[in-house]
């Protein structure tokens, strides 16, 4: 890796192993908790060194970009988890709805109870409208026959157009 691939947190070129073994106690501290003070109290170092490899070496900068790229690391696995989460449920909702399919399949019109049908619309014009993108619900009021302010709707994507196999 070259000087200038070297990324903030890690080991200076001029940095002896002293300072930087004292600065990744530093950076390791909760960002909350992390001082000179509380290095010198917890790990016995130098108050003296301390404040001087601090300064020398940028600590509360290159702590400033570990914690940014902590951030983005912990995002980043999140998303991971939620796409993983999404096919998992795409799968069993397959899987589900395949079943469901065969069994109502089976059944004559005269089997189905009024209010099975009742329900049965009400998933099946829900399950549409999700599957077609539109995760609003549909709220219609009416005031004495006047035509009320136009009502916009913001539906995000949630990363649906992000993965094509799922």
């Amino acid at each position: 890796m070259g000087k200038s691939d070297a990324k903030p947190w890690e080991q200076r070129p001029d940095e002896t192993a002293k300072a930087f073994e004292a600065f990744c106690l530093y950076r390791d501290m909760a960002p909350a908790e992390r001082s000179q003070a509380n290095l010198v109290k917890r790990y016995g170092k130098s108050a003296r060194s301390v404040d001087v490899w601090s300064r020398r070496h940028a600590w509360v900068k290159r702590c400033e970009a570990w914690d940014g790229e902590q951030d983005r690391l912990a995002r980043e696995a999140q998303l991971a988890q939620i796409v993983e989460m999404r096919k998992r449920h795409a799968t069993l909702g397959a899987d589900l709805l395949e079943k469901a399919a065969a069994a109502l399949s089976a059944l004559t019109a005269e089997e189905i109870r009024p209010a099975d049908l009742s329900r049965m619309v009400e998933i099946g014009s829900k399950l549409e409208r999700i599957s077609r993108g539109d995760v609003g619900e549909v709220i219609e009021s009416r005031d004495g026959g006047e035509a009320l302010d136009v009502v916009q709707f913001y539906m995000p994507s949630n990363h649906r157009d992000d993965d094509e196999d799922m």
